[in-house]
C-alpha cells in the first residue's frame, strides 16, 4: 500500500465533506495530529477504524486501501487487513521495547539515587603506609573502590553522595585522639602511631573522591617538640646560672646564686617536664677549698611555651628556704635560647636571673 496516496485520498475526501482535521478526529474520537499523520503519509488508520472512516467519507474500505474511488484493481481485503495488523503489531512491539528500555533506565536512576544517599558506615582497612613501609588501619567508608596511594596521600572512589561520606568519615575520626596545633585539629591513632592531618571529600557527577593525608607519629606533638627545640636551642638540656665553680676559689669570690633548670619530655604522660635547683653560695672565711651552700629551692613540674615565654608549673616543691616565697608558676622570657625570669622571687639574692 502507498501511504502517501492513501493520505492524499483521505485529505481530499475530508475536504469534499467540508470537514476540518479536528472535526474528522472528533467523529473518530482521535486527535487532529493523528489525522494529520494519515494525510501526510506518516501512518495509516488503525484497522478497527477503517469501516467507520469509510462511512464518514462515503466510500468503500477498498477505495481507502487503494487510495482512489471506483478502482478496478482487485484488492484482497483480508490480506491487506492482515498486513495492516502485522504492521500495527510491529509498531506496538517497538513502542513496548522503548517503554521497557525507558523504565529500566528510570529504575536504574532511582536505585542509583537511593544508593547515593544511603549511610552504610565505614570499614577499618589495612593499608600499606609506604612512607615508613608498614601497615596501618584506616577507616574507609563502605563500598569504596579504586584505592590509590602516593607516599603520604591515600584516595578512594565511592558512588555515594559526598555529604553522606563526610559524615561517615567524621564518625571514624571521633574514634581517634584529637590534637590541636597551628589553630587546626588533627587526628592521632595511638595504636598505629600515625596522624591524619587532612582529609577531603570531593563530589563529581557520578562518584565522590575521598582523600586522606597521613604522617608518622603524633603530628602536633612532633610540631610542638620542634617548636620548643627551636626556641630553647634544643630539648633535654640544662639552663644554668653559676653552676660551675672552680675549687679552690680565690679571695675575690663573692656570694652568688646558682641555678640549674633542666627540661625533659615524658613519653608516657606526653608532658614536657622540668626540675629546678637553686642554691646560694658563700665563701667560708680563711677556707679556699670549700664553699658554704644554702639550698633555696628544689622543685619539679611541667612547662609549656606560649609565644616567647616559658611557663614553669611546679607540681612538687621538695625543698624551700624560709626567707623566700616560691610561686606555683614562674614565667621566663625566652631570648636567643636564654631564660630571663620575670617577677623575680629570688631578687633578695640576685637582681637579674638569666639562665643560659
Amino acid at each position: 500500500m502507498d501511504n502517501n496516496k492513501i493520505g492524499k485520498f483521505i485529505a481530499s475526501l475530508r475536504k469534499e465533506k467540508k470537514l476540518t482535521q479536528q472535526e474528522l478526529a472528533d467523529k473518530l474520537f482521535l486527535t487532529d495530529k493523528a489525522i494529520s499523520k494519515w494525510e501526510r503519509g506518516l501512518s495509516l488508520p488503525d484497522i478497527t477504524l477503517l469501516n467507520k472512516l469509510a462511512k464518514i467519507l462515503d466510500v468503500d474500505v477498498k477505495d481507502i486501501l487503494n487510495g482512489e474511488k471506483g478502482t478496478t484493481q482487485k484488492i484482497d481485503i483480508e490480506k491487506e487487513l492482515e498486513s495492516l495488523k502485522l504492521e500495527l503489531n510491529q509498531k506496538n512491539k517497538k513502542k513496548i521495547l522503548k517503554i521497557t528500555f525507558c523504565l529500566v533506565i528510570l529504575l536504574f536512576i532511582i536505585i542509583y539515587l537511593i544508593f547515593r544517599n544511603l549511610s552504610l558506615g565505614y570499614n577499618i582497612e589495612k593499608i600499606n603506609y609506604q612512607h615508613s613501609n608498614r601497615y596501618i588501619n584506616l577507616g574507609v567508608p563502605k563500598t569504596s573502590f579504586l584505592s590509590k596511594n602516593n607516599d603520604r596521600s591515600y584516595s578512594f572512589k565511592n558512588l555515594r553522595n559526598s555529604n553522606i561520606l563526610e559524615n561517615e568519615i567524621k564518625k571514624y575520626l571521633k574514634t581517634l585522639n584529637y590534637s590541636t596545633c597551628n589553630n587546626t585539629i588533627y587526628y592521632y591513632n595511638s595504636k598505629d602511631n600515625f596522624s591524619i592531618i587532612n582529609y577531603s571529600v570531593k563530589n563529581h557527577l557520578l562518584y565522590s573522591t575521598i582523600s586522606y593525608e597521613i604522617v608518622d607519629k603524633d603530628y602536633c606533638l612532633t610540631e610542638k617538640k620542634q617548636e620548643y627545640s627551636n626556641k630553647l636551642n634544643g630539648l633535654s638540656r640544662y639552663h644554668t646560672l653559676n653552676d660551675k665553680i672552680s675549687i679552690p676559689i680565690d679571695k675575690t669570690f663573692t656570694p652568688r646564686i646558682s641555678i640549674i633548670f633542666s627540661d625533659d619530655y615524658d613519653s608516657k604522660t606526653k608532658e614536657f617536664t622540668a626540675e629546678m635547683k637553686v642554691n646560694y653560695l658563700t665563701p667560708i672565711p680563711n677556707d679556699l677549698k670549700h664553699i658554704q651552700v644554702k639550698e633555696l629551692e628544689k622543685s619539679k613540674g611541667t612547662y609549656e611555651i606560649k609565644n616567647d615565654k616559658l611557663y614553669y608549673y611546679r607540681t612538687e616543691i621538695r625543698l624551700k628556704a624560709n626567707d623566700i616565697i616560691i610561686p606555683e608558676v614562674s614565667v621566663f622570657k625566652i631570648e636567643n635560647g636564654n631564660l630571663i625570669l620575670l617577677e623575680n622571687y629570688l631578687s633578695k639574692y640576685e637582681e637579674n636571673i638569666v639562665l643560659k
